[in-house]
């Protein structure tokens, strides 16, 4: 594994799952409700470091899912749940599955073929590429988990 500035590390914390170059890990996602003025981030992002709260992606609003809002993929679920509870946030949260290809060899295609062939949707999904290493969270129905676990997992 590569411990470099091109390569997106996860922490100890998260479980990890390799197959060949294809990194994976399933990750909770909490959506937030932000309201739209100056400076929410900014009073969410220091909140989150008086906490101590590692972060690994987040973005939003995006529109399109069950759960329209901010998102917030943590380092430790269970850390930002209580963060979460204790601010007095309202947030929902389900799983995903963050995947990091640094192959640069087509191996997050070849699994989507392989997701797509089993027939399982793939219901949002939010990428990034930086110095040639593609990092995706992706989310899947509930009743699919087990089936795309096994593909990623598949060499």
């Amino acid at each position: 594994m590569r411990d470099d500035a091109n390569f997106l590390m996860i922490s100890n914390a998260t479980s990890r799952y390799y197959c060949f170059m294809l990194e994976w890990s399933r990750v909770t996602d909490f959506v937030l409700r932000l309201s739209h003025r100056p400076g929410e981030l900014a009073r969410l992002c220091t909140q989150l470091r008086q906490a101590d709260i590692e972060m690994i992606g987040m973005w939003g609003p995006v529109i399109g899912r069950a759960s329209v809002g901010f998102h917030c993929i943590p380092e430790r679920s269970d850390q930002f749940r209580a963060f979460a509870r204790d601010a007095e946030m309202p947030f929902t949260e389900t799983s995903a599955f963050l995947i990091n290809d640094n192959s640069q060899s087509g191996s997050f295609v070849s699994r989507l073929d392989s997701i797509a062939s089993a027939g399982i949707n793939i219901e949002s999904i939010q990428s990034l590429t930086i110095g040639g290493s593609l990092t995706a969270v992706i989310w899947v129905n509930e009743s699919d988990e087990k089936r795309l676990i096994e593909i990623l997992d598949k060499s």
